[in-house]
Protein backbone atom coordinates (compact mmCIF):
# COMPACT_ATOMS: atom_id res chain seq x y z
CA UNK A 1 0.00 0.00 0.00
CA UNK A 2 1.48 3.53 -1.13
CA UNK A 3 2.41 5.27 2.05
CA UNK A 4 0.99 8.87 2.75
CA UNK A 5 2.06 12.26 4.76
CA UNK A 6 0.18 15.16 6.15
CA UNK A 7 -0.02 17.51 3.43
CA UNK A 8 1.07 21.10 4.33
CA UNK A 9 -0.49 24.40 3.53
CA UNK A 10 2.02 25.87 0.82
CA UNK A 11 1.09 25.83 -2.92
CA UNK A 12 1.78 22.76 -4.49
CA UNK A 13 4.93 22.41 -6.72
CA UNK A 14 3.84 21.76 -10.03
CA UNK A 15 5.06 19.63 -13.38
CA UNK A 16 4.17 18.11 -16.12
CA UNK A 17 5.36 14.87 -17.92
CA UNK A 18 4.13 13.83 -21.89
CA UNK A 19 2.33 10.47 -21.94
CA UNK A 20 1.17 7.78 -24.30
CA UNK A 21 -2.77 9.44 -22.74
CA UNK A 22 -1.75 12.79 -23.52
CA UNK A 23 -0.56 15.70 -20.70
CA UNK A 24 -0.49 14.58 -17.07
CA UNK A 25 -0.03 17.52 -14.54
CA UNK A 26 1.68 16.29 -10.83
CA UNK A 27 1.38 17.76 -7.65
CA UNK A 28 3.26 17.48 -4.69
CA UNK A 29 2.93 19.54 -1.44
CA UNK A 30 4.50 18.64 1.99
CA UNK A 31 6.83 15.99 0.27
CA UNK A 32 4.52 14.01 -0.80
CA UNK A 33 2.10 13.35 -4.33
CA UNK A 34 -1.06 15.36 -4.06
CA UNK A 35 -2.35 15.21 -7.35
CA UNK A 36 -1.98 13.70 -10.95
CA UNK A 37 -4.51 14.64 -13.22
CA UNK A 38 -4.98 14.14 -17.48
CA UNK A 39 -5.52 17.01 -19.84
CA UNK A 40 -9.32 17.71 -19.35
CA UNK A 41 -9.73 15.12 -16.81
CA UNK A 42 -12.84 15.97 -14.51
CA UNK A 43 -12.33 17.00 -11.63
CA UNK A 44 -8.63 18.68 -12.61
CA UNK A 45 -6.82 20.02 -9.63
CA UNK A 46 -9.80 19.28 -7.08
CA UNK A 47 -9.84 19.36 -4.24
CA UNK A 48 -6.69 22.37 -4.33
CA UNK A 49 -8.17 24.92 -6.92
CA UNK A 50 -5.26 24.24 -9.39
CA UNK A 51 -6.14 25.80 -12.30
CA UNK A 52 -5.62 23.30 -15.90
CA UNK A 53 -4.42 26.64 -17.76
CA UNK A 54 -1.81 27.30 -15.50
CA UNK A 55 -0.56 23.89 -14.85
CA UNK A 56 -0.20 23.69 -18.42
CA UNK A 57 2.73 25.95 -17.91
CA UNK A 58 4.50 24.09 -15.29
CA UNK A 59 7.83 22.17 -15.91
CA UNK A 60 8.04 19.56 -18.02
CA UNK A 61 10.10 16.51 -16.67
CA UNK A 62 9.31 14.10 -19.26
CA UNK A 63 13.22 13.85 -20.51
CA UNK A 64 15.14 11.73 -17.96
CA UNK A 65 18.06 13.68 -19.36
CA UNK A 66 17.29 17.04 -18.05
CA UNK A 67 15.00 16.03 -15.28
CA UNK A 68 17.56 16.03 -12.57
CA UNK A 69 18.58 19.46 -13.85
CA UNK A 70 15.00 20.42 -13.53
CA UNK A 71 14.38 19.18 -10.41
CA UNK A 72 17.39 20.59 -8.80
CA UNK A 73 17.00 23.93 -10.07
CA UNK A 74 12.99 24.55 -9.97
CA UNK A 75 13.05 26.14 -6.44
CA UNK A 76 10.81 23.33 -5.11
CA UNK A 77 11.90 22.25 -1.76
CA UNK A 78 13.82 19.06 -1.68
CA UNK A 79 10.84 17.21 -0.50
CA UNK A 80 8.64 17.91 -2.89
CA UNK A 81 11.38 17.88 -5.97
CA UNK A 82 11.57 14.02 -4.54
CA UNK A 83 8.10 13.21 -4.64
CA UNK A 84 7.62 14.71 -7.66
CA UNK A 85 10.90 12.51 -9.13
CA UNK A 86 9.91 9.40 -7.73
CA UNK A 87 6.42 9.82 -9.29
CA UNK A 88 7.83 10.22 -13.04
CA UNK A 89 10.27 7.53 -12.03
CA UNK A 90 6.82 5.41 -11.76
CA UNK A 91 5.63 6.97 -14.93
CA UNK A 92 8.54 5.94 -16.51
CA UNK A 93 8.19 2.18 -15.49
CA UNK A 94 4.37 1.89 -15.92
CA UNK A 95 4.64 3.70 -19.89
CA UNK A 96 7.08 1.12 -20.33
CA UNK A 97 5.10 -1.74 -19.09
CA UNK A 98 6.54 -2.45 -16.09
CA UNK A 99 4.11 -2.92 -12.63
CA UNK A 100 5.95 -0.36 -10.84
CA UNK A 101 5.01 -0.22 -6.82
CA UNK A 102 3.25 2.90 -5.72
CA UNK A 103 4.74 2.54 -2.48
CA UNK A 104 8.05 4.35 -3.80
CA UNK A 105 6.15 7.15 -4.42
CA UNK A 106 5.03 9.50 -0.67
CA UNK A 107 1.40 10.14 -1.04
CA UNK A 108 -1.11 12.65 0.19
CA UNK A 109 -4.20 13.06 -0.98
CA UNK A 110 -7.15 15.03 0.07
CA UNK A 111 -10.79 13.39 0.94
CA UNK A 112 -13.11 12.22 2.94
CA UNK A 113 -12.74 9.15 5.26
CA UNK A 114 -14.94 7.15 3.05
CA UNK A 115 -12.87 8.65 -0.10
CA UNK A 116 -9.73 7.44 1.28
CA UNK A 117 -11.04 3.83 2.41
CA UNK A 118 -12.62 3.83 -1.44
CA UNK A 119 -8.79 4.66 -2.61
CA UNK A 120 -7.20 2.51 -0.24
CA UNK A 121 -9.28 -0.36 -1.64
CA UNK A 122 -8.42 0.57 -5.22
CA UNK A 123 -4.67 -0.25 -3.98
CA UNK A 124 -5.13 -4.01 -3.97
CA UNK A 125 -6.70 -4.01 -7.06
CA UNK A 126 -3.80 -5.94 -8.83
CA UNK A 127 -2.13 -4.74 -12.49
CA UNK A 128 -3.81 -6.65 -15.03
CA UNK A 129 -6.74 -6.99 -13.40
CA UNK A 130 -10.11 -5.17 -12.72
CA UNK A 131 -13.23 -4.92 -9.97
CA UNK A 132 -16.59 -3.45 -10.26
CA UNK A 133 -17.91 -0.71 -8.13
CA UNK A 134 -20.33 -3.75 -6.40
CA UNK A 135 -17.37 -5.88 -5.34
CA UNK A 136 -15.17 -2.82 -3.74
CA UNK A 137 -18.70 -1.59 -2.22
CA UNK A 138 -18.94 -5.43 -0.54
CA UNK A 139 -15.62 -5.54 0.15
CA UNK A 140 -15.77 -2.18 2.41
CA UNK A 141 -19.07 -3.41 3.61
CA UNK A 142 -17.45 -6.32 5.04
CA UNK A 143 -14.98 -3.69 6.59
CA UNK A 144 -18.00 -2.59 8.84
CA UNK A 145 -18.09 0.39 6.30
CA UNK A 146 -21.45 1.04 4.73
CA UNK A 147 -21.40 1.63 1.19
CA UNK A 148 -23.26 1.36 -2.01
CA UNK A 149 -21.90 0.99 -5.94
CA UNK A 150 -23.01 4.36 -6.41
CA UNK A 151 -20.90 5.66 -3.52
CA UNK A 152 -18.17 3.83 -4.72
CA UNK A 153 -18.60 5.40 -7.83
CA UNK A 154 -18.19 9.26 -6.90
CA UNK A 155 -15.29 8.39 -4.48
CA UNK A 156 -13.87 6.88 -7.46
CA UNK A 157 -14.20 9.59 -9.83
CA UNK A 158 -12.71 11.98 -7.27
CA UNK A 159 -9.83 10.59 -7.03
CA UNK A 160 -6.55 12.99 -7.39
CA UNK A 161 -3.99 10.41 -7.88
CA UNK A 162 -4.94 9.10 -11.89
CA UNK A 163 -2.91 5.93 -12.59
CA UNK A 164 -1.00 5.38 -8.99
CA UNK A 165 -3.95 5.34 -7.16
CA UNK A 166 -5.73 2.82 -9.95
CA UNK A 167 -9.33 4.16 -10.52
CA UNK A 168 -9.12 2.49 -13.98
CA UNK A 169 -9.45 -1.02 -12.78
CA UNK A 170 -12.32 -0.27 -11.16
CA UNK A 171 -15.82 -0.86 -13.73
CA UNK A 172 -19.39 -1.17 -14.00
CA UNK A 173 -21.00 -4.99 -14.27
CA UNK A 174 -22.02 -4.47 -17.27
CA UNK A 175 -18.73 -2.80 -19.03
CA UNK A 176 -15.68 0.04 -18.23
CA UNK A 177 -17.96 2.11 -17.04
CA UNK A 178 -17.32 5.88 -16.40
CA UNK A 179 -13.70 7.50 -16.09
CA UNK A 180 -12.84 10.75 -14.96
CA UNK A 181 -10.08 11.23 -17.57
CA UNK A 182 -12.42 9.95 -20.75
CA UNK A 183 -13.66 6.68 -21.44
CA UNK A 184 -10.87 6.49 -24.44
CA UNK A 185 -8.01 6.99 -22.06
CA UNK A 186 -9.69 4.40 -19.95
CA UNK A 187 -9.78 1.63 -22.65
CA UNK A 188 -6.32 2.25 -23.61
CA UNK A 189 -5.04 1.89 -19.48
CA UNK A 190 -6.68 -1.36 -19.45
CA UNK A 191 -5.17 -2.86 -22.82
CA UNK A 192 -1.72 -1.30 -21.67
CA UNK A 193 -2.04 -3.33 -18.86
CA UNK A 194 -3.61 -6.70 -19.85
CA UNK A 195 -0.65 -6.99 -22.67
CA UNK A 196 1.92 -6.12 -19.87
CA UNK A 197 0.36 -8.30 -17.47
CA UNK A 198 -0.11 -11.19 -19.68
CA UNK A 199 3.78 -10.50 -21.52
CA UNK A 200 4.90 -11.26 -18.04
CA UNK A 201 3.61 -14.43 -17.31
Amino acid sequence: MPTESTPSSSDPALATYDSPIGSLTLAARGGALIGLWGAGQRFFGSPYGIDEAVARSALDLTSPVSRDVILAEAGWGEADARALGAAVVWLDGYFAGESPSPACVPLAPEGTDFQRRVWEAMDAIPHGATRTYGHLAATLRDAGVPASAQAIGGAVGRNPLLLIRPCHRVVAASGPGGYAAGGDVKAWLLAHEEATASSAN
